[in-house]
């Protein structure tokens, strides 16, 4: 019998999951329902788009239908969406661009429903020139809109991945831009204030003007658009508005069809990407993800993370066996000529949850002295104070921080304690590394503040 495989949406995830199970299963039907009218793009390389550095949206397109349908025989319906899910039927029913009805039935099926970007329910939030960035479509209306308003500056609600980035692609433009933020300093998921300032510094240098501790009270409007924002109290020009402040899991359609969902909000999955209902499967930034340094389950918005548990559940729904181990949440961005990357939980996320964090910051450089064209690269590293082990890295700087990050990423898969991380032999040679390495010599500088471990007593051995 030929084996009936629906994947809900067609974004990297579900695209992901649709060549994994074809290449698990040659012989099964595949449908693939998006909601865009567009196959799976980069939302990542939005930005990029945006500023003009990548030359048209339309090269963020990763396959034509004719990929998608001919070369690995997919059904794609596009502009359509799944409105309910009957797990004890097997049977999702839709609705296609044509707003007619249809039904599928499935003897696997894979949730990829993505996530969506909230707003913020203050006065003015329903004003022309208001946007968030999630799509295809937001990012075209916002250059249309900028272009058509002749806008001069832009507020930006918000100051982590997603505000950021926009904050740079807005100058590149040449437009102004106001950022807030709620707390002390920009990318507060990710970084610690003392490394966030470094980023912050050269944005600033850029143009940026960051308002922080600062929350967004008003829209201003004048004849249905936006001339302005009230922020903690006082009134700022602005031409559009971009609110960036969180991401919600697309949970709805699992929610209503009785599927559980996990501690932090997300679809709830096994490691094989299975939910709670027989032969459903999910992935990518709909579910709930288990962090292998912290040992909690969490909600990661990362495309390397969710390609992942993608393939795992696209081989396993495909009549495979695969397993999703789990995600250290390595992160990269390249902001004001900086690259930034990080893993782990900040300081202040350790100390929530009860980790107990010892740190170290360095400054090193990607070369030795003497030769030209080393660039500096500040490292930060966390350690649990308990048991030793590699609690988080955070890495800044002009070149090198995103391959090294990487590094401590594989420390962290291995479970890693910082002696056994510190003891790894980097390579050497003066173009292009130092011989001590910037994340060897903080690892080192960290090892020197855990606490040493308990000393054996006279005359006995190990045992391991």
């Amino acid at each position: 019998m030929v084996r009936r495989i629906v994947i809900v949406g067609c974004g990297v995830s579900g695209t992901t999951a649709a060549f994994y199970a074809r290449k698990t299963d040659r012989a099964s039907e595949i449908t693939i329902v998006g909601d865009e009218v567009l196959p799976e793009y980069s939302r990542c390389g939005l930005p990029y788009a945006f500023s003009g550095i990548v030359p048209t949206m339309r090269s963020l397109i990763g396959y034509d239908e004719e990929f998608y349908e001919h070369t690995n025989r997919l059904d794609l319906k596009l502009g359509a969406s799944v409105t309910r899910i009957l797990p004890e039927r097997r049977l999702v029913e839709l609705r296609s661009k044509d707003h007619s009805s249809a039904e599928l039935q499935y003897d696997s099926l894979i949730l990829t429903t993505g996530a969506s970007p909230t707003t913020l329910a203050v006065p003015g939030s329903e004003l022309k020139g208001v946007f968030t960035i999630r799509t295809m479509n937001d990012v075209e209306g916002l250059a249309n809109y900028l272009g058509e308003a002749k806008a001069k500056r832009v507020a930006i609600i918000g100051a982590g991945l997603i505000g950021s980035e926009m904050a740079e692609a807005l100058l590149v433009r040449g437009v102004g831009v106001l950022q807030a933020e709620i707390v002390p300093e920009i990318l507060p998921v990710i970084l610690d204030p003392d490394m966030a300032s470094i980023v912050r510094e050269k944005g600033e240098e850029h143009g940026v003007e960051y308002h922080f501790q600062s929350s967004l009270e008003e829209i201003l409007g004048e004849e249905g658009m936006v001339v302005g924002v009230r922020i903690s109290g006082r009134s700022y020009d602005a031409d559009a508005v971009i609110v960036a402040v969180r991401v919600r899991p697309n949970t709805e359609l699992a929610k209503d069809a009785g599927i559980l969902l996990g501690e932090s909000g997300g679809i709830k999955t096994n490691d094989r990407m299975l939910t709670s209902a027989s032969n459903v499967y999910a992935a990518g930034d709909c579910i709930e993800t288990f962090d292998l340094v912290t040992r909690r389950h969490v909600f990661f918005q990362l495309a390397t993370t969710a390609v992942r548990q993608s393939m795992v559940a696209g081989i396993n729904a495909g009549g495979g066996e695969a397993r999703y181990p789990g995600s250290t949440g390595v992160t990269t961005v390249k902001l004001f000529g900086l690259e930034v990357a990080t893993l782990g939980p900040t300081t202040a996320m350790a100390e929530k949850i009860g980790a107990h964090p010892v740190s170290v910051r360095i400054t090193g450089s990607t070369r030795l002295s003497y030769y030209p064209g080393g660039k500096d690269l500040t490292v930060k590293l966390l350690a649990n104070q308990e048991n030793g082990k590699l609690l988080g890295a955070q890495l800044v700087g002009e070149e090198g921080a995103t391959l090294r990050a990487n590094f401590a990423s594989m420390a962290a898969h291995l479970g890693l304690t910082v002696h056994e991380f510190a003891g790894i032999e980097t390579c050497y040679s003066p173009p292009l590394a130092p011989v001590w390495d910037p994340v060897t010599i903080a690892a080192q500088a960290l090892l020197r503040k855990l606490r040493p471990p308990p000393a054996k007593a006279p005359g006995t051995t190990s045992t391991g």
